[in-house]
């Protein structure tokens, strides 16, 4: 089976919480390395490294920082995410890069590492990241790799006075990891073929280290053999916390949400005073109403497979005097080719206090980080999370609308003439869309009797909404026409002044209209013209009564369903 090749990772390491100091600068707001040790150097065949520092100084192409100011929009070439951390950050750091080899004939590794003291007073001291994951599988026919030779990077947790790495703590990745999540690039070379793991959210709990001294170590490599890279990107969001965050509620709060430590695969919540029953068993737990102020909750935490280990963490809930008022827009719709919808825009959240910071995510959990915020394109529901500086947070969704009107009509039933078709009826009117009614597929020419068609067709309906966006559908409209006129006249007429049959007249039954009547002599002459079907023929000529005889009448008229012309002849016999 084809090995799958780590080729790059992208991790967020976020420490959240209620306010509490931060180690400076561990999450590069700087702008550089201070307070950061970086390496350099390769991996050998057996897995181990041969890496030296070059203090906070990066390596030009290993260790480079990425800025909001300058690559904001920077987007991963293969996993198409952005380079800069979604999570608000004003800078991340790109650990290794695609080159592979030189100056080392072995595959090439980088680290990046940072030491500091577990804070005394805190004995649940929880590091919160975020990762996303690229492999590189071999090309068909490519030599395997085993497990040691493998692209990897790692985030672990080493503890100085021991000088031993913390189990539970530390996370290595290698290719063909087992973890959900992954996607296959669009984008390959000739090497094989990839695959990367969006920005994803975990942790690592430091719990009963207060007071000790420990070292983060970011690294990231390429395969042994040096044919296959591997890289990542880090982030490091202040301020520090706890493992449980969303603990805290303010004035006028109705209820709050429990944020797990992301990344893990099980979770069981509980009331600390009660592991007899299970409160819920997802990333969140929702709280409505709020629970009494110091009321404790607990959570057993189950890591995937070699990830960690199983631990069970509290938090106590916090009714804080402070103002917290969220509010965001319903919805945000746009046409489509109309540009794209910003979430970022202070308009979505007006009316929310003022104090308040904001990120933004594809799921409710809040797990999942929405890389485009400023700049979505695609219809859907996504969500905006609001803290306030004491840690009181709601998320709370947003319907993004990004469409034409949904607009069906159905094709009408046929009909008779003289009975017609009313556009309006073949669709179910929706109060927030206009209606007009065209002859053409562009719309540029109207109906005026758009409610009483009489004439068989392909009819288009346009359907707007207040922005101006619309749909135009077509309708096949069936009107069977009415049977043909029919001429009426009689085979005889007897001119002789005594009031009866004295006429010759045309009568047209149904939707015909009279034009003309022509009446001529067997030799072909005309004796007689009207243009009026109500003025007939009285059988003279010149005012002289023509002889007995038969003569041969033309009418012209005009069908007025069809708007055609029809000619009708026939012969009359004269009797006196």
């Amino acid at each position: 089976m084809m090995n799958r090749i780590l080729l790059c990772w992208i991790l967020f390491f976020t420490l959240k919480a209620t306010a509490q100091t931060c180690p400076p600068n561990i999450g590069f707001e700087t702008g550089d390395f201070t307070n950061w040790e970086c390496f350099s150097g390769y991996v050998n065949g057996d897995g181990s490294y041969s890496i030296a520092s070059t203090g906070n100084q990066p390596v030009s192409g290993r260790q480079v920082i990425i800025s909001k100011a300058y690559d904001s929009q920077a987007i991963d070439e293969y996993g198409g995410f952005p380079m800069l951390c979604p999570n608000g950050s004003n800078y991340s750091v790109r650990l290794g890069n695609t080159d592979v080899k030189p100056p080392f004939p072995q595959g090439v590794a980088e680290r990046i590492s940072y030491t500091f003291t577990v804070p005394l007073n805190q004995p649940d001291y929880t590091i919160f990241y975020n990762y996303a994951i690229v492999l590189q599988d071999p090309a068909p026919g490519g030599t395997p790799h085993s497990t040691p030779e493998k692209p990897l990077f790692s985030a672990e947790i080493y503890d100085v006075e021991s000088d031993q790495y913390i189990t539970c703590a530390s996370f290595s990745y290698n290719a063909g990891s087992s973890l959900p999540g992954f996607s296959e690039s669009a984008t390959n070379n000739g090497k094989g073929i990839v695959y990367y793991k969006a920005w994803t959210p975990a942790s690592i709990n430091l719990r009963g280290y207060g007071g000790r001294t420990v070292r983060l170590e970011f690294t990231a490599r390429d395969c042994t053999p040096g044919g296959h890279f591997g890289y990542a990107y880090l982030d490091v969001n202040e301020p520090c916390g706890t493992a449980i965050t969303g603990a805290q509620y303010c004035t006028a709060q109705k209820g709050l949400t429990l944020y797990a430590p992301a990344g893990f695969y099980q979770y069981y919540w509980y009331n600390a005073n009660d592991f007899t029953k299970v409160l819920g068993t997802d990333y969140t737990l929702t709280l409505n109403p709020t629970p009494p102020n110091l009321t404790r909750y607990a959570l057993r935490i189950v890591p995937f497979p070699g990830l960690g280990c199983p631990d069970t963490v509290y938090t106590t809930i916090q009714a804080l005097n402070a103002e917290f008022t969220f509010k965001i827009r319903d919805s945000i719709a746009i046409c489509p080719g109309a540009g794209s919808v910003d979430l970022t825009s202070p308009t979505v959240t007006a009316g929310s206090s003022g104090n308040l910071t904001y990120t933004y995510y594809t799921d409710p959990e809040a797990q999942n980080f929405l890389a485009n915020a400023n700049a979505i394109t695609r219809s859907g529901t996504y969500y905006i999370k609001g803290v306030n500086p004491s840690g009181c947070s709601d998320v709370l969704p947003i319907k993004v609308i990004i469409s034409n009107p949904a607009f069906t009509p159905a094709d009408p039933a046929p009909v008779v003439y003289p009975a017609g078709i009313d556009l309006t009826g073949t669709y179910k009117a929706d109060t927030s869309l206009t209606y007009s009614y065209y002859k053409d597929a562009l719309a540029t020419v109207p109906l005026t009797n758009f409610n009483a068609l009489h004439y068989s067709g392909i009819y288009y309906i346009k359907a707007a909404n207040k922005l101006g966006c619309y749909t135009i559908k077509a309708v096949t409209v069936t009107v069977h026409p009415p049977p043909p006129p029919v001429f009426v006249a009689a085979s005889a007429f007897t001119p002789n002044g005594d009031g009866v049959n004295d006429v010759f007249k045309i009568d047209i039954k149904g939707y015909g209209l009279f034009k003309n009547m022509q009446i001529f002599n067997r030799q072909g002459a005309l004796l007689f013209t009207s243009n009026d079907i109500n003025v007939g023929w009285d059988g003279n000529f010149n005012g002289k009564s023509v002889p007995v005889g038969t003569y041969y009448w033309v009418v012209k008229a005009e069908n007025t369903y069809f708007r055609s012309s029809i000619t009708q002849s026939g012969y009359i016999a004269l009797l006196r």
